[in-house]
Protein backbone atom coordinates (compact mmCIF):
# COMPACT_ATOMS: atom_id res chain seq x y z
CA UNK A 1 0.00 0.00 0.00
CA UNK A 2 1.25 3.40 -0.80
CA UNK A 3 2.17 6.23 1.64
CA UNK A 4 0.21 9.00 2.53
CA UNK A 5 1.05 11.62 0.78
CA UNK A 6 1.69 15.12 3.00
CA UNK A 7 -2.30 16.64 2.65
CA UNK A 8 -3.48 12.93 3.79
CA UNK A 9 -1.13 12.94 6.33
CA UNK A 10 -2.08 16.51 7.68
CA UNK A 11 -5.32 16.31 7.71
CA UNK A 12 -5.08 13.13 10.10
CA UNK A 13 -2.87 14.83 11.99
CA UNK A 14 -5.40 17.50 12.57
CA UNK A 15 -8.16 15.53 13.48
CA UNK A 16 -6.14 13.85 16.54
CA UNK A 17 -4.61 17.78 17.31
CA UNK A 18 -8.34 18.36 17.87
CA UNK A 19 -9.45 14.77 19.65
CA UNK A 20 -6.25 15.39 22.05
CA UNK A 21 -7.53 18.64 23.11
CA UNK A 22 -11.03 17.70 23.65
CA UNK A 23 -9.74 14.78 26.00
CA UNK A 24 -7.19 17.70 27.48
CA UNK A 25 -10.32 19.32 27.90
CA UNK A 26 -12.06 16.41 29.94
CA UNK A 27 -8.44 15.79 31.87
CA UNK A 28 -8.41 19.17 33.08
CA UNK A 29 -12.34 18.72 34.31
CA UNK A 30 -13.89 15.79 35.41
CA UNK A 31 -13.69 14.34 39.18
CA UNK A 32 -11.23 11.59 39.72
CA UNK A 33 -12.28 8.44 40.54
CA UNK A 34 -11.60 6.49 43.11
CA UNK A 35 -10.16 3.94 40.62
CA UNK A 36 -7.57 6.36 39.61
CA UNK A 37 -6.35 6.62 42.66
CA UNK A 38 -6.21 2.98 43.59
CA UNK A 39 -4.24 2.31 40.30
CA UNK A 40 -2.01 5.18 40.85
CA UNK A 41 -0.60 4.50 44.10
CA UNK A 42 1.23 1.34 43.29
CA UNK A 43 3.23 3.13 41.17
CA UNK A 44 3.98 6.02 43.48
CA UNK A 45 4.79 3.27 46.42
CA UNK A 46 7.27 1.73 43.69
CA UNK A 47 8.89 4.96 43.35
CA UNK A 48 8.87 5.77 47.04
CA UNK A 49 9.37 2.64 49.05
CA UNK A 50 10.29 0.04 46.29
CA UNK A 51 7.19 -2.00 46.85
CA UNK A 52 4.18 -2.00 44.61
CA UNK A 53 1.69 -2.21 47.60
CA UNK A 54 -1.74 0.01 47.18
CA UNK A 55 -1.38 1.31 51.37
CA UNK A 56 -5.21 3.55 51.39
CA UNK A 57 -6.91 0.31 50.97
CA UNK A 58 -7.95 -1.05 54.17
CA UNK A 59 -7.87 -5.00 53.64
CA UNK A 60 -8.76 -6.45 57.35
CA UNK A 61 -11.79 -8.62 56.93
CA UNK A 62 -11.79 -8.50 52.95
CA UNK A 63 -10.30 -10.33 50.19
CA UNK A 64 -7.57 -7.69 49.96
CA UNK A 65 -4.57 -9.69 51.97
CA UNK A 66 -1.67 -8.13 51.40
CA UNK A 67 -2.31 -5.66 49.08
CA UNK A 68 -0.36 -2.65 51.48
CA UNK A 69 2.82 -5.29 50.41
CA UNK A 70 1.99 -6.13 46.79
CA UNK A 71 -0.73 -5.45 44.34
CA UNK A 72 -2.22 -8.47 42.76
CA UNK A 73 -5.85 -7.55 41.89
CA UNK A 74 -4.66 -5.98 38.77
CA UNK A 75 -2.32 -6.29 36.41
CA UNK A 76 1.35 -5.35 36.80
CA UNK A 77 2.26 -3.87 33.08
CA UNK A 78 0.08 -0.56 34.03
CA UNK A 79 1.98 0.38 37.31
CA UNK A 80 5.10 -0.17 35.77
CA UNK A 81 4.80 2.39 33.06
CA UNK A 82 2.91 4.25 35.48
CA UNK A 83 6.15 4.59 37.70
CA UNK A 84 8.45 5.25 34.61
CA UNK A 85 6.14 7.83 33.40
CA UNK A 86 5.78 9.71 36.63
CA UNK A 87 9.75 8.99 37.01
CA UNK A 88 10.68 11.26 33.75
CA UNK A 89 7.22 14.06 34.24
CA UNK A 90 6.24 14.03 37.68
CA UNK A 91 3.52 12.86 39.46
CA UNK A 92 -0.45 14.64 39.35
CA UNK A 93 -3.84 14.17 38.52
CA UNK A 94 -3.10 15.51 35.10
CA UNK A 95 0.20 14.05 34.67
CA UNK A 96 -1.51 10.60 35.06
CA UNK A 97 -4.61 11.28 32.34
CA UNK A 98 -1.68 12.51 30.30
CA UNK A 99 -0.50 9.44 29.91
CA UNK A 100 -3.60 7.60 28.89
CA UNK A 101 -4.67 10.95 26.42
CA UNK A 102 -1.04 9.50 24.86
CA UNK A 103 -2.56 5.79 24.46
CA UNK A 104 -5.59 6.93 23.80
CA UNK A 105 -3.88 8.98 20.23
CA UNK A 106 -1.93 5.46 19.85
CA UNK A 107 -5.43 3.80 19.50
CA UNK A 108 -6.55 5.95 17.22
CA UNK A 109 -3.57 5.85 14.79
CA UNK A 110 -3.67 2.16 15.32
CA UNK A 111 -7.12 2.14 14.08
CA UNK A 112 -6.65 4.60 11.32
CA UNK A 113 -3.63 1.77 10.41
CA UNK A 114 -6.04 -1.33 10.60
CA UNK A 115 -8.85 0.15 8.65
CA UNK A 116 -6.54 1.46 6.15
CA UNK A 117 -4.66 -2.13 5.74
CA UNK A 118 -8.44 -3.88 5.32
CA UNK A 119 -10.02 -2.03 3.62
CA UNK A 120 -7.41 -0.45 1.30
CA UNK A 121 -8.86 3.54 1.52
CA UNK A 122 -7.92 6.51 3.35
CA UNK A 123 -10.85 7.69 3.98
CA UNK A 124 -12.32 4.88 5.29
CA UNK A 125 -9.62 4.84 8.26
CA UNK A 126 -10.18 8.56 8.85
CA UNK A 127 -13.96 8.36 9.20
CA UNK A 128 -12.78 5.33 11.83
CA UNK A 129 -10.90 8.04 13.72
CA UNK A 130 -14.08 10.45 13.41
CA UNK A 131 -16.07 8.10 14.49
CA UNK A 132 -14.52 6.48 17.08
CA UNK A 133 -12.47 8.91 18.41
CA UNK A 134 -15.15 11.48 19.07
CA UNK A 135 -17.19 9.02 21.02
CA UNK A 136 -18.02 10.37 24.67
CA UNK A 137 -16.86 6.93 26.30
CA UNK A 138 -13.56 6.88 24.26
CA UNK A 139 -13.11 10.41 24.79
CA UNK A 140 -13.63 9.83 28.70
CA UNK A 141 -11.40 7.03 28.72
CA UNK A 142 -8.67 8.87 27.25
CA UNK A 143 -9.15 11.46 29.79
CA UNK A 144 -8.99 8.86 32.88
CA UNK A 145 -6.13 7.73 34.48
CA UNK A 146 -7.46 4.07 34.86
CA UNK A 147 -5.26 1.61 32.98
CA UNK A 148 -8.10 0.74 30.06
CA UNK A 149 -7.13 2.59 27.30
CA UNK A 150 -3.77 1.57 27.41
CA UNK A 151 -4.93 -2.22 27.38
CA UNK A 152 -6.58 -1.15 24.23
CA UNK A 153 -3.97 1.06 22.51
CA UNK A 154 -1.65 -1.88 22.74
CA UNK A 155 -4.46 -4.39 21.85
CA UNK A 156 -4.93 -2.48 18.68
CA UNK A 157 -1.20 -1.57 17.89
CA UNK A 158 -1.02 -5.64 17.69
CA UNK A 159 -3.54 -5.99 15.45
CA UNK A 160 -2.07 -2.93 13.08
CA UNK A 161 1.42 -4.01 13.38
CA UNK A 162 0.31 -7.51 12.14
CA UNK A 163 -1.36 -5.73 9.19
CA UNK A 164 1.24 -3.89 8.71
CA UNK A 165 4.41 -6.51 8.63
CA UNK A 166 2.66 -9.78 7.80
CA UNK A 167 3.81 -8.98 4.06
CA UNK A 168 7.25 -7.97 4.03
CA UNK A 169 8.38 -10.04 7.76
CA UNK A 170 6.12 -12.62 8.06
CA UNK A 171 8.19 -13.86 11.15
CA UNK A 172 8.37 -10.50 12.41
CA UNK A 173 4.56 -9.94 12.16
CA UNK A 174 4.25 -12.73 14.68
CA UNK A 175 6.10 -11.63 16.98
CA UNK A 176 5.51 -8.17 17.50
CA UNK A 177 1.96 -8.64 17.04
CA UNK A 178 1.58 -11.32 20.06
CA UNK A 179 3.99 -9.57 21.83
CA UNK A 180 1.83 -6.05 21.64
CA UNK A 181 -1.51 -8.31 22.85
CA UNK A 182 0.15 -10.02 25.28
CA UNK A 183 1.72 -6.79 26.60
CA UNK A 184 -2.63 -5.82 26.77
CA UNK A 185 -3.26 -8.63 28.67
CA UNK A 186 -0.47 -7.65 31.22
CA UNK A 187 -2.16 -4.38 31.34
CA UNK A 188 -5.50 -5.40 32.07
CA UNK A 189 -7.38 -8.75 31.41
CA UNK A 190 -9.72 -7.61 28.96
CA UNK A 191 -6.86 -7.25 27.11
CA UNK A 192 -7.22 -11.09 25.86
CA UNK A 193 -10.55 -9.74 23.47
CA UNK A 194 -7.52 -8.58 20.82
CA UNK A 195 -6.50 -12.89 20.77
CA UNK A 196 -9.78 -13.29 18.83
CA UNK A 197 -9.75 -10.50 16.32
CA UNK A 198 -5.80 -11.11 15.85
CA UNK A 199 -6.37 -14.79 15.82
CA UNK A 200 -9.15 -14.28 12.69
CA UNK A 201 -7.38 -11.32 10.85
CA UNK A 202 -4.20 -14.54 10.79
CA UNK A 203 -6.65 -16.90 9.59
CA UNK A 204 -8.01 -15.06 6.55
CA UNK A 205 -4.19 -14.08 6.11
CA UNK A 206 -3.27 -17.32 5.59
CA UNK A 207 -6.22 -19.89 5.65
CA UNK A 208 -5.47 -23.79 5.92
CA UNK A 209 -1.44 -22.91 6.35
CA UNK A 210 0.40 -25.22 8.48
CA UNK A 211 0.86 -23.31 12.01
CA UNK A 212 3.54 -24.90 13.76
CA UNK A 213 6.22 -22.60 13.59
CA UNK A 214 4.12 -19.74 13.27
CA UNK A 215 2.47 -21.09 16.74
CA UNK A 216 5.72 -21.06 18.01
CA UNK A 217 6.71 -17.90 16.85
CA UNK A 218 3.85 -16.47 18.26
CA UNK A 219 3.74 -18.14 21.63
CA UNK A 220 6.96 -16.73 22.85
CA UNK A 221 5.90 -13.75 23.78
CA UNK A 222 3.44 -15.16 25.84
CA UNK A 223 5.90 -17.56 27.87
CA UNK A 224 8.00 -14.53 28.63
CA UNK A 225 5.04 -12.53 30.22
CA UNK A 226 3.85 -15.68 31.70
CA UNK A 227 7.52 -15.96 33.23
CA UNK A 228 7.55 -12.09 34.35
CA UNK A 229 3.94 -12.05 35.83
CA UNK A 230 4.87 -15.50 37.78
CA UNK A 231 8.10 -14.23 39.18
CA UNK A 232 5.94 -11.61 40.50
CA UNK A 233 3.33 -13.57 41.79
CA UNK A 234 5.63 -15.90 43.72
CA UNK A 235 6.99 -13.26 45.77
CA UNK A 236 3.49 -13.79 48.15
CA UNK A 237 1.49 -16.55 46.13
CA UNK A 238 -1.21 -17.08 49.24
CA UNK A 239 -1.89 -13.34 48.75
CA UNK A 240 -2.31 -13.81 44.94
CA UNK A 241 -4.82 -16.18 45.02
CA UNK A 242 -6.97 -13.46 47.55
CA UNK A 243 -6.86 -10.87 45.81
CA UNK A 244 -6.50 -11.87 42.28
CA UNK A 245 -9.92 -14.27 43.01
CA UNK A 246 -11.66 -12.56 44.60
CA UNK A 247 -11.55 -9.50 42.16
CA UNK A 248 -13.77 -11.85 39.79
CA UNK A 249 -16.45 -9.97 42.05
CA UNK A 250 -14.54 -7.06 43.61
CA UNK A 251 -16.06 -3.90 44.94
CA UNK A 252 -18.83 -3.41 42.57
CA UNK A 253 -19.76 -6.99 43.23
CA UNK A 254 -19.94 -6.52 46.64
CA UNK A 255 -23.22 -3.60 45.54
CA UNK A 256 -24.01 -5.13 42.15
CA UNK A 257 -24.90 -8.33 43.49
CA UNK A 258 -23.52 -10.34 40.34
CA UNK A 259 -20.09 -11.25 39.61
CA UNK A 260 -17.92 -11.25 36.40
CA UNK A 261 -18.53 -14.91 35.09
CA UNK A 262 -22.06 -14.57 36.15
CA UNK A 263 -22.44 -14.61 31.82
CA UNK A 264 -21.66 -18.07 31.98
CA UNK A 265 -24.57 -19.32 34.68
CA UNK A 266 -27.46 -17.37 32.62
CA UNK A 267 -25.91 -16.44 29.55
CA UNK A 268 -29.08 -15.51 27.70
CA UNK A 269 -30.08 -13.30 30.51
CA UNK A 270 -26.33 -11.76 29.96
CA UNK A 271 -26.64 -11.14 26.49
CA UNK A 272 -29.74 -8.51 27.26
CA UNK A 273 -27.67 -7.50 30.43
CA UNK A 274 -25.16 -6.58 28.25
CA UNK A 275 -27.50 -5.19 25.43
CA UNK A 276 -28.79 -3.45 27.84
CA UNK A 277 -26.28 -1.95 30.80
CA UNK A 278 -22.67 -2.13 28.83
CA UNK A 279 -24.76 0.25 25.65
CA UNK A 280 -28.40 0.73 25.85
CA UNK A 281 -28.93 2.63 29.49
CA UNK A 282 -24.55 4.63 29.01
CA UNK A 283 -25.86 5.77 25.51
CA UNK A 284 -29.16 7.58 27.26
CA UNK A 285 -31.90 5.24 26.33
CA UNK A 286 -32.65 4.60 29.71
CA UNK A 287 -34.18 8.64 30.14
CA UNK A 288 -33.35 10.99 26.85
CA UNK A 289 -33.57 14.15 29.07
CA UNK A 290 -30.52 15.60 28.35
CA UNK A 291 -28.84 16.74 25.54
CA UNK A 292 -26.23 14.01 26.58
CA UNK A 293 -28.58 11.52 26.69
CA UNK A 294 -29.76 12.50 22.94
CA UNK A 295 -25.95 12.89 21.93
CA UNK A 296 -25.26 9.06 23.23
CA UNK A 297 -28.39 7.76 21.56
CA UNK A 298 -27.97 9.37 18.05
CA UNK A 299 -24.54 8.18 17.84
CA UNK A 300 -25.04 4.72 19.07
CA UNK A 301 -28.64 4.42 16.69
CA UNK A 302 -26.49 5.78 13.84
CA UNK A 303 -23.45 3.18 14.54
CA UNK A 304 -26.14 0.23 15.22
CA UNK A 305 -27.81 1.09 11.42
CA UNK A 306 -24.49 1.22 9.60
CA UNK A 307 -23.16 -2.07 11.37
CA UNK A 308 -26.68 -3.64 9.90
CA UNK A 309 -26.26 -2.04 6.39
CA UNK A 310 -22.75 -3.84 5.80
CA UNK A 311 -24.28 -7.06 7.33
CA UNK A 312 -27.37 -7.27 5.51
CA UNK A 313 -26.08 -6.12 2.44
CA UNK A 314 -24.51 -8.43 0.23
CA UNK A 315 -22.27 -6.52 -1.74
CA UNK A 316 -20.79 -4.95 1.60
CA UNK A 317 -21.05 -8.63 3.21
CA UNK A 318 -18.03 -10.11 0.13
CA UNK A 319 -15.73 -7.50 1.10
CA UNK A 320 -12.85 -8.93 3.89
CA UNK A 321 -12.55 -6.06 5.67
CA UNK A 322 -16.47 -6.47 6.48
CA UNK A 323 -16.11 -10.19 7.32
CA UNK A 324 -12.92 -9.81 9.37
CA UNK A 325 -14.10 -6.77 11.45
CA UNK A 326 -18.06 -7.96 11.67
CA UNK A 327 -16.37 -11.41 12.87
CA UNK A 328 -13.87 -9.77 15.47
CA UNK A 329 -16.51 -7.34 16.53
CA UNK A 330 -19.43 -10.21 17.13
CA UNK A 331 -17.06 -12.20 19.15
CA UNK A 332 -15.85 -9.62 21.51
CA UNK A 333 -19.24 -8.91 21.92
CA UNK A 334 -20.07 -12.69 23.40
CA UNK A 335 -16.74 -12.66 24.65
CA UNK A 336 -17.43 -9.91 27.23
CA UNK A 337 -21.40 -10.49 27.29
CA UNK A 338 -20.75 -13.82 28.75
CA UNK A 339 -17.01 -12.91 30.74
CA UNK A 340 -17.58 -9.62 32.08
CA UNK A 341 -20.51 -10.09 34.21
CA UNK A 342 -20.25 -6.46 35.79
CA UNK A 343 -20.71 -4.79 32.75
CA UNK A 344 -18.77 -1.53 33.47
CA UNK A 345 -19.48 0.86 30.50
CA UNK A 346 -15.75 1.87 30.68
CA UNK A 347 -14.91 -1.32 28.59
CA UNK A 348 -16.19 -0.37 25.69
CA UNK A 349 -13.09 1.04 24.66
CA UNK A 350 -12.24 -2.71 23.72
CA UNK A 351 -15.48 -3.49 21.75
CA UNK A 352 -16.95 -0.19 20.12
CA UNK A 353 -13.77 0.92 17.82
CA UNK A 354 -14.58 -2.17 15.59
CA UNK A 355 -18.35 -1.21 15.15
CA UNK A 356 -17.03 1.87 14.37
CA UNK A 357 -14.86 0.62 12.00
CA UNK A 358 -17.28 -1.43 10.80
CA UNK A 359 -19.89 1.74 10.29
CA UNK A 360 -16.68 3.75 8.54
CA UNK A 361 -16.14 1.24 6.17
CA UNK A 362 -20.00 0.57 4.88
CA UNK A 363 -20.53 4.39 4.72
CA UNK A 364 -17.38 5.07 2.72
CA UNK A 365 -19.12 2.16 0.64
CA UNK A 366 -21.99 3.98 -0.18
CA UNK A 367 -20.28 6.95 -0.36
CA UNK A 368 -18.66 5.66 -3.55
CA UNK A 369 -21.62 3.94 -5.09
CA UNK A 370 -24.57 6.00 -4.29
CA UNK A 371 -28.17 4.06 -4.44
CA UNK A 372 -28.99 8.02 -5.33
CA UNK A 373 -28.02 11.39 -5.12
CA UNK A 374 -29.16 12.11 -1.38
CA UNK A 375 -26.99 9.45 -0.26
CA UNK A 376 -23.64 11.64 0.48
CA UNK A 377 -25.97 14.13 1.75
CA UNK A 378 -27.59 12.13 4.56
CA UNK A 379 -23.69 10.37 5.13
CA UNK A 380 -22.19 14.08 5.74
CA UNK A 381 -25.54 14.54 7.94
CA UNK A 382 -25.04 11.33 9.80
CA UNK A 383 -21.05 11.97 10.35
CA UNK A 384 -21.59 15.51 11.72
CA UNK A 385 -24.52 14.04 13.89
CA UNK A 386 -22.13 11.48 15.67
CA UNK A 387 -19.39 13.74 16.47
CA UNK A 388 -20.22 17.23 16.67
CA UNK A 389 -22.75 16.69 19.53
CA UNK A 390 -20.15 14.50 21.50
CA UNK A 391 -17.40 16.78 21.40
CA UNK A 392 -20.14 19.80 22.40
CA UNK A 393 -20.52 17.74 25.48
CA UNK A 394 -16.86 17.59 25.82
CA UNK A 395 -16.72 20.91 25.63
CA UNK A 396 -19.80 21.87 27.74
CA UNK A 397 -18.03 19.89 30.72
CA UNK A 398 -15.16 21.85 30.65
CA UNK A 399 -16.89 24.81 30.73
CA UNK A 400 -19.42 23.49 34.19
CA UNK A 401 -15.40 22.36 35.15
CA UNK A 402 -16.67 19.58 38.47
CA UNK A 403 -13.13 19.15 39.47
CA UNK A 404 -12.54 22.84 40.52
CA UNK A 405 -16.20 23.50 41.53
CA UNK A 406 -16.59 19.94 43.55
CA UNK A 407 -13.55 17.91 44.40
CA UNK A 408 -11.08 20.79 44.78
CA UNK A 409 -13.14 22.78 47.00
CA UNK A 410 -14.21 19.78 49.74
CA UNK A 411 -10.78 18.80 49.73
CA UNK A 412 -9.18 21.76 50.08
CA UNK A 413 -11.78 22.26 53.10
CA UNK A 414 -10.76 18.97 54.55
CA UNK A 415 -7.19 19.87 54.16
CA UNK A 416 -7.27 23.30 56.00
CA UNK A 417 -8.91 21.17 59.53
CA UNK A 418 -7.07 17.95 59.42
CA UNK A 419 -3.91 18.08 61.59
CA UNK A 420 -1.27 16.95 60.77
CA UNK A 421 -1.17 13.53 62.54
CA UNK A 422 -5.04 12.93 61.57
CA UNK A 423 -6.83 10.33 59.52
CA UNK A 424 -10.05 10.27 57.87
CA UNK A 425 -11.68 7.89 56.16
CA UNK A 426 -13.00 8.63 52.51
CA UNK A 427 -12.42 7.41 48.71
CA UNK A 428 -8.79 7.29 47.95
CA UNK A 429 -8.82 10.43 45.34
CA UNK A 430 -8.95 12.72 48.17
CA UNK A 431 -5.26 11.94 48.05
CA UNK A 432 -4.98 13.92 45.06
CA UNK A 433 -4.92 17.30 47.04
CA UNK A 434 -4.15 15.42 50.64
CA UNK A 435 -1.15 13.81 49.68
CA UNK A 436 -1.23 9.92 49.21
CA UNK A 437 0.65 8.92 52.93
CA UNK A 438 -1.07 6.85 55.78
CA UNK A 439 -3.72 9.49 56.71
CA UNK A 440 -6.45 8.59 54.39
CA UNK A 441 -7.57 4.82 55.18
CA UNK A 442 -10.49 4.03 51.82
CA UNK A 443 -12.59 1.43 54.15
CA UNK A 444 -15.87 1.12 53.13
CA UNK A 445 -16.80 -0.69 56.20
CA UNK A 446 -15.25 2.48 58.00
CA UNK A 447 -13.72 1.08 60.46
CA UNK A 448 -15.70 -2.18 61.49
CA UNK A 449 -12.49 -4.24 61.30
CA UNK A 450 -9.81 -1.70 62.37
CA UNK A 451 -11.46 0.17 64.92
CA UNK A 452 -10.04 3.44 63.19
CA UNK A 453 -12.70 6.57 64.39
CA UNK A 454 -11.31 9.46 63.01
CA UNK A 455 -12.06 13.11 63.19
CA UNK A 456 -13.65 12.62 59.12
CA UNK A 457 -15.27 10.31 57.40
CA UNK A 458 -16.17 10.93 53.54
CA UNK A 459 -18.52 9.19 51.42
CA UNK A 460 -18.91 9.31 47.80
CA UNK A 461 -21.62 7.72 45.57
CA UNK A 462 -20.25 4.06 45.58
CA UNK A 463 -19.42 3.75 49.17
CA UNK A 464 -23.19 4.78 49.82
CA UNK A 465 -24.15 2.28 47.02
CA UNK A 466 -22.00 0.05 48.87
CA UNK A 467 -23.44 0.61 52.14
CA UNK A 468 -26.93 0.19 50.97
CA UNK A 469 -26.15 -3.28 49.52
CA UNK A 470 -24.67 -4.18 52.67
CA UNK A 471 -27.71 -4.33 54.92
CA UNK A 472 -28.49 -8.08 53.21
CA UNK A 473 -24.81 -9.13 52.56
CA UNK A 474 -23.07 -7.73 55.31
CA UNK A 475 -25.87 -6.94 58.60
CA UNK A 476 -23.48 -6.37 61.12
CA UNK A 477 -20.83 -3.81 59.30
CA UNK A 478 -24.50 -2.44 57.88
CA UNK A 479 -25.42 -1.90 61.46
CA UNK A 480 -21.87 -0.41 62.32
CA UNK A 481 -21.83 1.90 59.67
CA UNK A 482 -25.07 3.39 60.05
CA UNK A 483 -24.99 3.73 64.23
CA UNK A 484 -21.52 5.36 63.16
CA UNK A 485 -22.72 8.26 60.98
CA UNK A 486 -26.60 8.75 62.78
CA UNK A 487 -24.83 8.72 66.44
CA UNK A 488 -20.90 9.19 66.83
CA UNK A 489 -20.99 11.57 63.53
CA UNK A 490 -22.46 14.61 61.86
CA UNK A 491 -23.02 15.63 58.37
CA UNK A 492 -20.66 19.25 58.43
CA UNK A 493 -19.93 19.49 54.20
CA UNK A 494 -21.82 18.23 50.73
CA UNK A 495 -20.67 18.91 47.79
CA UNK A 496 -21.20 17.33 44.36
CA UNK A 497 -21.52 13.86 45.54
CA UNK A 498 -19.03 13.88 48.44
CA UNK A 499 -20.34 13.98 51.68
CA UNK A 500 -17.91 14.67 54.56
CA UNK A 501 -18.99 13.56 58.51
CA UNK A 502 -17.14 15.50 61.40
CA UNK A 503 -16.82 13.17 65.19
CA UNK A 504 -19.47 14.89 67.35
CA UNK A 505 -17.47 15.04 70.13
CA UNK A 506 -14.51 17.37 67.91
Amino acid sequence: MSQLSLPKMTVLALVVAAWAALAVCLALSDNPWTSEAWFAIPALNLLSRGTMGTTVLASQGTWLTGIERHTYWIMPLHPLVQALWYKLVGFSLFRQRLLSIFFGGAALVSWFAIVRRLSGTYAAALVTVLIVGFEGGFLNGAANGRMDMMAAALGAAGLAAFLQLRERAPRASLLVSHSLVAAAVLTHPCGALFVAPLSIIMWYSAPGRPLAREFAIAALPWLVGVLLWGAYIAQAPADFRSQFFGNVSGFAGEYLKRDRLSGIRAPWRALWWELKLRYLLPFGFGSLQTKADWAGAVWLSLCAAAVLTALCSKKLRGQTSVRILAASGIAIFLIMALFEGLKFPHYLVYSLPFAGALAAVAGTSLWRDPAHNYTRVGLCAALLAMAVPQAIEAARHFVRNPLRAEFVPLAGWIQTRLGTQEHLIGPAELGYVLGFNDSISDDVRMGFYTGLRPRFIVTSYWYRDWVDASAGREPDVHRHIQALLNGDYSLVLARGEYRVYEQKSR
